[in-house]
């Protein structure tokens, strides 16, 4: 009896031991035959574009797969070399994507497309300035109010949109207690010559306040607007503003609101719509710009 329990013992242990060996053989296999199978079954699918095209999708998958895999694995970034060799994989794909494309990319057929609309000429505006038509000086708030007229009554009669933009400088009643009254005299100025500068040449500024500047913008699309809108706004927060030119920088920045124009519309309306992102602007934060596009009730942040 103690023989024959031996006996089944090593059987038994041998089986076991032959199953890990074939385990392990299959898996070591598996692992050196993957390359060769995936190639044999590249040159296979060769043969027919729909087989191929399968693959193709099969592998992108799975590159996809990788990629997010390697931003969550652990041991920190790749080496330089290592990203090389990535950035050259990516580059040599790219090739042969192009390639690809050209030669599979379904082809549109050609449309009748309808004619250009005409070129729409812009207009422009006869501001009413001061007795001094060659002063840099703001025009004040009676004539923004005369010349936003001027500006709406040639939108209507042109049937172009134009803008509205106001610029206030932000906590004067903080600079004026550091610096006193003149001194920020002089900083709103600068910042209304930095408004003046960011402008086009056609627009016309205004001061409305001491720290409240306008600016119409004649013929401009709501999106050109918005552009010329936004490189006002970039100006006034680069610009190094001093108490003179080899005096330390001090700190002044400004809150902006714009408003598209459209034809047809009375000026309080713009007025409102620009009044109302100014606002919002000033609860965001320094150098701020909100958009009105006059279609709908939410603004648009800009900078």
């Amino acid at each position: 009896m103690p023989f024959e329990a031996s006996t089944q013992t090593l059987v038994t242990c041998g089986l076991i031991g032959l199953v890990v060996t074939a385990t392990i053989a299959g898996f070591v296999a598996g692992l050196t035959c993957a390359p060769w199978l995936q190639e044999w079954a590249l040159r296979r699918a060769a043969r027919r574009v729909q087989t191929l095209h399968e693959l193709m999708v099969t592998e992108l998958a799975r590159i996809e797969r990788m990629c997010r895999l390697l931003n969550e694995a652990a041991g920190g970034r790749l080496s330089t070399a290592a990203w090389e060799r990535l950035e050259q994989a990516k580059h040599r794909f790219q090739d042969a994507w192009r390639l690809t494309a050209e030669h599979h990319a379904p082809r549109e057929e050609p449309v009748d497309l309808p004619p250009p609309r005409p070129t729409v000429k812009p207009f422009r505006v006869e501001w009413v300035r001061d007795a001094n038509p060659e002063s840099n000086r703001a025009v004040n708030r009676p004539g923004f109010d005369e010349n936003l007229v001027l500006m709406l009554e040639a939108t209507t009669s042109q049937a172009q949109p134009s803008g509205l933009l106001l610029v206030r400088v932000d906590k004067s009643d903080q600079l004026q207690r550091r610096f006193g009254n003149t001194v920020v005299e002089r900083l709103q100025q600068r910042v209304g010559d930095v408004v003046q500068q960011a402008a086009r040449s056609d627009d016309l500024v205004c001061r409305l306040a001491a720290d409240w500047f306008a600016v119409l913008m004649p013929s401009l699309s709501p999106m050109a607007g918005a552009r010329v809108a936004e490189a006002v706004r970039s100006a006034v927060r680069q610009h190094p503003f001093r108490l003179d030119e080899t005096g330390p920088e001090l700190i002044v920045t400004a809150s902006f609101g714009y408003a598209v124009c459209l034809p047809g519309e009375p000026g309080s309306l713009p007025m409102d719509r620009a009044s109302e992102a100014l606002s919002k602007s000033q609860t965001m934060g320094r150098n701020q710009l909100h958009v009105h596009d006059a279609t709908q009730r939410s603004l648009s942040r800009v900078g």
